[in-house]
């Protein structure tokens, strides 16, 4: 009860939303996100930027950092360009559904970076376990610890995703020309030290708190 006055009751700490609002406005992010076509979709985009320039969050900086990331959410706008259409006009409707699942993507990134540059594993868990009660403390307890493990875990493959491409460069990989021995030169590394932190961040947060082994 008092964690979740606590959540409930500070939603604006250290100039960010907090708890359980800053989750509930991510919800409402991710529904806008998808159930939006052109061009309302502008609207969650600007929303969300916005909600991360109020809290000092350096967009200019996350884009370098996520390149990579944000080059694989254009590949459905890519492989969906029309080619060989009568007009600009025509080719523009074809594509509109493959850019905009691609916008979509980016957006569901996006939104992921902003809720995690300002909320804990354990404060989402904390917020999902107040947001559904309804559901019972076990079935939420799941959902929440579930959810939580796996929004910490995008920065983190983020960055590792940079580091694997950069050392793969290193050894000579070239993603141009080799495109599936550089996607392999990728995957092993981050799969082995996914599987590795898995393991790390269960005991670490199982002896952190206890509620998340149950």
């Amino acid at each position: 009860m008092k964690s979740s006055l606590r959540l409930v009751g500070q939603p604006w700490k250290h100039g960010r939303l907090s708890g359980t609002l800053r989750f509930a406005v991510y919800m409402a992010l991710q529904l806008a996100i998808f159930f939006s076509v052109f061009p309302w979709i502008a609207v969650p985009a600007l929303a969300v930027i916005m909600l991360g320039v109020v809290e000092g969050l350096s967009w200019g900086r996350w884009l370098v950092r996520s390149r990579i990331l944000l080059i694989a959410t254009a590949l459905p706008a890519l492989t969906g360009l029309p080619w060989g259409t009568v007009s600009a006009q025509t080719a523009l409707i074809l594509w509109a559904p493959s850019l905009l699942r691609s916008s979509r993507l980016a957006l569901v990134l996006v939104s992921a970076a902003w809720l995690s540059a300002g909320m804990s594993a354990v404060e989402l868990r904390d917020a999902l376990m107040v947001l559904l009660r309804p559901l019972g403390p076990q079935a939420s307890g799941r959902i929440a610890r579930a959810t939580s493990l796996t929004m910490a875990f995008i920065p983190w493959t983020r960055m590792e995703l940079i580091r694997a491409d950069e050392a793969a460069r290193l050894r000579g990989s070239n993603p141009a020309r080799r495109p599936g021995r550089h996607l392999v030169a990728l995957s092993v590394p981050l799969v082995s030290r996914s599987l590795e932190k898995a393991k790390r961040g269960s005991e670490a947060l199982s002896l952190r708190d206890p509620r998340f082994g149950v």
